[in-house]
Formats: structure tokens, C-alpha cells, sequence
């Protein structure tokens, strides 16, 4: 017969079970009853668990849970009693305007580089370049306006590098593709020329 413990001492945090009941009224003797101590109940716990720590429990278990969204086709809410309302929400916009008005300022960096480089100043134009570049990653003419720069300081490798680049996004357009091209060609003719 299999016993089950069935009082709980809170002062001492233990539990005696029915042997140990049993065994203390003397109801239990045979054969091993002797090894059996009643004088010590059975331990659950070493210490009694800290109030503070059931409270903290408790209270992760409640921030925890979700509050719940009504089902679709759901009746609204009742609106706020204080007449207050509040402002809608703004519409998110969708990525493909976000990404147009990035090329958008890509291409205007992209326009004030180039008037730099007309005026010689070709440093600060390759940082509007680059800057353009990071805005809008896929934009081919920051590519080949970097090719350019490059070019310009008689850096045959980077330029080459960023012709490659600009192909690769404008192959697209014929007219840039006639552009890059003789880029390349200038390039190429100046890198086999040398410094």
C-alpha cells in the first residue's frame, strides 16, 4: 500500500505522511517498522520559500500575460466617455515610396557632387558620392560619378572597380550603358598607359 503525505506544518515547512502518523500513534509494527524514524517528519523544503519570491513570481506571471484583441467583425469598443478624441493613426508608408524618395535624395547629392568635380573639387564630391551610395545602395549613377572621382585622382583600380559597379545597376538603360562603356575604355586606356 502506497501512503501519501497528508499534513503540512507551515511553522516548520514539513510534511509528516500517513506512515509517519501511523508510526507515531504505534499503529505500524513488523518487521522494518524500527528503522522507520517518527520523531522526524518528511522535508520538502530546506528552507521555507520567501514570501518576496512567491510575490515576485506572481507578479511576472500577471506582466506576463497578453491582453486580448478582439476577432475580426468584432463590435468596436464604446467610445470614450470624456468626449477626447483621440488622433488617428498615421499611415505607414509603403517601403517602395520610402525607397523612391531615397533615390530621390541620392540623386540630388548625386547633381551637387557633379557640380563640385566641374569646380575641381573633387574630395568633398566623392563624400556627397558616397553619401548619395548610402542612401540608396542600388543607385547606378553614384557608381559611375565615383568611377569618375576616382579616375580623376589617377586611381585606375578604384575607378575600374566602380565602373563594374554602375554596369551592373544601369545595364538597364541604354544611355548609360553607352556612357559606361567609354568610361571604361578611358580607363582601361589610361591605367595601360600609366601614372
Amino acid at each position: 500500500m502506497r501512503l501519501r503525505p497528508t499534513s503540512y506544518d507551515l511553522r516548520a515547512g514539513r510534511t509528516r505522511g500517513r506512515a509517519a502518523q501511523a508510526h507515531a500513534r504505534g499503529a505500524i509494527d513488523g518487521p522494518g517498522s524500527e528503522d522507520f524514524n517518527a520523531s522526524r517528519p518528511v522535508v520538502l523544503f530546506q528552507r521555507p520559500v520567501a514570501p518576496w519570491l512567491s510575490l515576485m513570481l506572481v507578479g511576472l506571471l500577471l506582466a506576463s500575460c497578453k491582453m486580448t484583441i478582439p476577432p475580426p467583425g468584432a463590435p468596436a469598443p464604446a467610445e470614450d466617455p470624456s468626449g477626447i478624441e483621440a488622433p488617428p493613426p498615421a499611415a505607414p508608408l509603403p517601403d517602395e515610396d520610402a525607397a523612391f524618395r531615397r533615390q530621390q535624395a541620392a540623386a540630388a547629392l548625386c547633381e551637387r557632387g557633379r557640380r563640385l568635380m566641374a569646380e575641381g573639387r573633387v574630395d568633398p564630391a566623392m563624400r556627397l558620392f558616397e553619401q548619395a551610395l548610402s542612401l540608396a545602395p542600388r543607385f547606378g549613377p553614384g557608381y559611375y560619378y565615383l568611377a569618375e572621382a576616382w579616375f580623376t585622382k589617377r586611381n585606375w583600380s578604384q575607378a575600374r572597380a566602380f565602373n563594374r559597379q554602375a554596369a551592373l545597376y544601369l545595364e538597364d538603360s541604354a544611355a548609360w550603358v553607352v556612357r559606361i562603356s567609354q568610361q571604361r575604355r578611358r580607363i582601361d586606356r589610361a591605367g595601360e598607359e600609366g601614372p
